[in-house]
């Protein structure tokens, strides 16, 4: 079986939220952190694009599909568990249902209408495909526009699993939505040392 890696996007600029979002407290971890763990907890080595800590993307400035590139061509890898680091009440039980099903069908995973997190298998197909998008060149001002994951997952034929609970693959992205997540989290730990 392929050995999985899990990648953590902590490459955005975090503009909307006024602050870098990896470095947010989600109890008494960062979201870099507790991505990261999510990952670990699935038994996968993870790598991290952007940010800091992070590799930086060889095309800068050109989304989340550049930096998916720049560790397939930097790391030996056969599949990654793509996960941004802005989803704070993400669980490993939905991420372990992309692997099950992308391992199983050796296709693109994602759920519906949500194209992060992403089971995606690292063959030639893949590759190509990027090796392709990218080669289109960049701007005036030198920057590769940005690609979309969206148009990838159609054109590899990628599979979308039906959502059971959308609140869980809510993006913090505003100072609101993370304030609204805060109060999930606090609710669900409550119920959960009350039970």
């Amino acid at each position: 079986m392929a050995l999985c890696h899990g990648l953590v996007l902590a490459g955005g600029l975090s503009t909307r939220m006024g602050t870098d979002k990896a470095e947010l407290r989600r109890n008494q971890q960062s979201m870099l952190e507790y991505t990261q763990t999510l990952l670990q907890s699935l038994g996968m080595d993870v790598l991290i694009s952007g940010g800091e800590e992070g590799i930086a993307d060889a095309i800068p400035q050109s989304g989340p599909l550049a930096g998916i590139y720049t560790v397939i061509n930097q790391c030996a890898v056969d599949a990654l568990l793509i996960v941004p680091v802005d989803m704070p009440l993400l669980t490993a039980s939905v991420l372990q249902a992309l692997v099950n099903t992308g391992e199983q069908s050796g296709k693109a995973t994602c759920y519906a209408g949500c194209y992060l997190p992403l089971y995606l298998p690292v063959n030639e197909t893949v590759r190509d495909y990027l090796a392709h998008v990218f080669a289109q060149g960049s701007n005036k001002e030198g920057v590769c526009k940005p690609r979309s994951i969206k148009k990838m997952l159609s054109a590899l034929g990628g599979i979308q699993l039906p959502v059971e609970d959308a609140v869980v693959l809510s993006n913090a992205n505003t100072p609101e939505e993370w304030d609204v997540a805060q109060q999930l989290i606090t609710t669900n730990t409550n119920c959960t040392h009350n039970q």
